[in-house]
C-alpha cells in the first residue's frame, strides 16, 4: 500500500506541467500579437499626422483650392475649360499666355500622374466669368507647341453618375440561414480573442493604405493675377460676349531686306532646310516610290522626350503643314501609341526600318508584337 500511495503523486504531476507549457506558449503569442498591433497603431498615427500637416501645408499654400460647398463647385467649373493633348512640357504661364486674350483667368491647372509626377497631356483653365468660356471654345483645334489642342468647357462631376445598377440576385432576407461552420480558433475564449486581434490588425492595415492613398494625386497651379484691360481683343459685331483672338504680329520686314539685302539669310531661317523638304517629299507625296506606308515601322528622332521612339505606322493624316503619324510601340507590356507633326521644328529624322509584307498590312496585323515585344527591341537596337 506504501509502494501505491508514492507512485500517485508522480502520475499527477507530468499533466499539470504539460498544460503550463501550452498555456505559456499561448500567452507568448497573445503578447506577440498585441506587440505587433501596438507598432501598427503607432504608424496609423504616424500617418495621421502627416497627412494632416500635408493637408494644412496644402490649405496654407493655396486657400483658394478648397471648395467648401458643392455650390462652389459647380461655379467653379461653370468658369472652367478643358484643355486637351497638351505638351507634356507645358508650363501653366505658356497656357496662360495662350488664353490670355480670351479673358481674365484666375487658375491654370495641369493634373500630374499619382505614380510617376508626370503631366497626364491635359488641363483646366478657370476664367473670373463664365462668358469668357465662348472665346476660349473657340480655339479649338489651334496649335499649342506644334500641337493641335482640343478646348471644351469643363463639365461638373456628378457623384455615382455613371454607376451602374449592378446584377445578380438580392441575399435572401430572414429565414434559416445555415449552419455557420467550423471555425479555426475553438469556442472559448481565447478562440474569440484571436479572432478580434486578427481582424484588428486588418482593419488597421486598412487604415494604413487608406492614409497613404488618399489626396496622393499632385497639382501644379498657379494664380494668374491680369486684367481684363490688359487683353487685347476685337469685339465680335453679333455678340457682345464673344471675343476674337487677334491675328499674331510678324516681325517687321527691314528696310535692307525690301531692297534685297540679306535675303538668302531670311529665307534659310523660315522656310524648311533642303533635308526637311527632300524627307517631306519623299516620305508622305503619293507619287514617291519610298512614301510611308501602315504597317511600317519606323523609328524617329526628336529633340523633345522622347528622343527616339521606335514603333509600327498606324496612320496618317495628310494636311499639309498639319499633316501627322501615329505611332504604336510596347513598353513595360504596355502599349503606347505616340502622335508625331514631321513639319514641327523638333523633329529631325524619320527612319523607316521595315517595310510592311506585301506593300500595306491589314489593320488587324498591325498588332502583331503583342506578345512578342523583343522583336521590336532587337529592331530598335540596329539588329534584323
Amino acid at each position: 500500500m506504501a509502494d501505491v500511495e508514492t507512485t500517485q503523486p508522480t502520475t499527477n504531476e507530468n499533466p499539470d506541467s504539460v498544460v503550463e507549457e501550452g498555456d505559456d506558449e499561448e500567452s507568448n503569442e497573445i503578447r506577440l500579437m498585441k506587440q505587433r498591433v501596438e507598432e501598427m497603431e503607432r504608424e496609423a498615427s504616424k500617418l495621421r499626422e502627416l497627412q494632416a500637416a500635408a493637408a494644412e501645408a496644402a490649405q496654407s499654400a493655396d486657400e483658394n483650392a478648397a471648395m467648401e460647398t458643392d455650390e462652389d463647385k459647380a461655379h467653379a467649373d461653370g468658369r472652367s475649360i478643358y484643355v486637351g493633348n497638351v505638351d507634356y512640357a507645358a508650363t501653366p504661364e505658356e497656357i496662360q499666355g495662350h488664353f490670355q486674350a480670351c479673358g481674365t483667368i484666375n487658375r491654370v491647372t495641369i493634373l500630374c500622374d499619382k505614380f510617376t509626377g508626370h503631366p497626364k497631356g491635359y488641363a483646366y483653365v478657370e476664367f473670373s466669368e463664365p462668358e469668357h468660356i465662348d472665346a476660349a471654345v473657340a480655339l479649338d483645334n489651334s496649335l499649342f507647341r506644334g500641337r493641335l489642342i482640343k478646348v471644351t468647357a469643363k463639365r461638373t462631376n456628378i457623384p455615382g453618375y455613371g454607376r451602374g445598377r449592378g446584377r445578380g440576385r438580392p441575399g435572401y432576407r430572414g429565414g434559416f440561414r445555415g449552419y455557420g461552420g467550423y471555425s479555426p480558433y475553438g469556442r472559448g475564449a481565447r478562440g474569440s480573442e484571436k479572432l478580434i486581434e486578427r481582424e484588428l490588425c486588418n482593419f488597421l492595415q486598412v487604415v494604413m493604405l487608406s492614409n497613404i492613398c488618399r489626396r496622393s494625386i499632385r497639382f501644379m497651379t498657379t494664380k494668374a493675377t491680369t486684367a481684363t484691360q490688359n487683353a487685347v481683343a476685337a469685339s465680335y459685331p453679333f455678340s457682345k460676349t464673344a471675343l476674337i483672338v487677334p491675328p499674331s504680329k510678324h516681325a517687321s520686314v527691314s528696310p535692307a531686306l525690301v531692297k534685297g539685302k540679306g535675303l538668302m539669310d531670311h529665307l534659310q531661317k523660315t522656310l524648311y532646310t533642303p533635308e526637311k523638304y527632300a524627307m517631306m517629299h519623299s516620305l508622305f507625296s503619293r507619287k514617291s516610290p519610298t512614301q510611308l506606308r501602315v504597317g511600317s515601322i519606323i523609328s524617329i528622332t526628336s529633340e523633345q522626350a522622347p528622343t527616339t521612339f521606335t514603333g509600327v505606322l498606324l496612320a496618317i493624316r495628310r494636311r499639309g503643314p498639319n499633316s501627322s503619324i501615329r505611332v504604336r510601340n510596347i513598353l513595360q507590356r504596355t502599349g503606347t501609341e505616340m502622335q508625331f507633326f514631321p513639319n514641327s521644328p523638333h523633329l529631325k529624322e524619320i527612319k523607316v526600318l521595315r517595310q510592311p509584307p506585301d506593300g500595306r498590312m491589314r489593320r488587324a496585323k498591325l498588332y502583331y508584337l503583342r506578345d512578342s515585344p523583343e522583336k521590336m527591341n532587337m529592331l530598335a537596337g540596329g539588329k534584323s
